[in-house]
């Protein structure tokens, strides 16, 4: 019994330095606007055969997290524009996702305010400001969102192509076993 439990705080120790790893590896492909690095470490697992199909779940499920909270940092940014405009009594009807405040122009913006009744330049200007923090850090947000996307893709195929190999590799062992 207490060989079981000590293998299950193994399990789990391994699983949180793979994806402790892998966190590093997704913090320099974000840091870098770039895939290359995990490429890099795909590539070596999938040598490694098989084996390495466990470590790739993992890697796949910390990639998925991140993609997740960058997901609801994007919700946030536009729940703190909207409040923050709100305090000045301005409502921003209409924009229901993130993305569509990159759509959303600084002329049409000012036409927003003085439509809600914003007619001093302190506030509007503040109100541009607000609205133009909120779109830089959605871009960002948006560039780090597709590339986790397209790297939980990535990882998702060569788990595919690894789970198909240990299954040919399981059927030729059994029809040699056969013979």
């Amino acid at each position: 019994m207490a060989d079981d439990s000590l293998e299950n705080i193994y399990a789990y120790a391994e699983r949180a330095y793979i994806r402790l790893q892998a966190g590093d590896v997704l913090i320099r492909c974000l840091e870098d606007a770039s895939v290359t690095p995990m490429h890099q470490l795909v590539e070596a697992l999938v040598l490694a055969g098989p084996d390495s199909l466990d470590v790739l779940r993992e890697i796949l499920a910390e990639t998925n997290s991140r993609k997740v909270q960058v997901g609801d940092d994007l919700q946030q940014v536009l729940r703190g524009l909207k409040t923050n405009l709100e305090d000045y009594g301005i409502r921003l009807r209409g924009v229901k996702k993130p993305l569509a405040l990159t759509r959303l122009k600084p002329v049409r913006f000012l036409s927003l305010l003085r439509a809600q009744g914003v007619t001093e330049e302190q506030i509007q200007t503040t109100c541009l400001q607000l609205l133009h923090d909120a779109r830089e850090l959605v871009f960002s947000l948006e560039v780090n969102y597709s590339l986790l996307e397209e790297i939980e893709q990535y990882l998702d195929d060569w788990i595919w192509g690894v789970f198909y190999q240990t299954v040919r590799q399981g059927q030729q062992k059994s029809s040699q076993h056969l013979l």
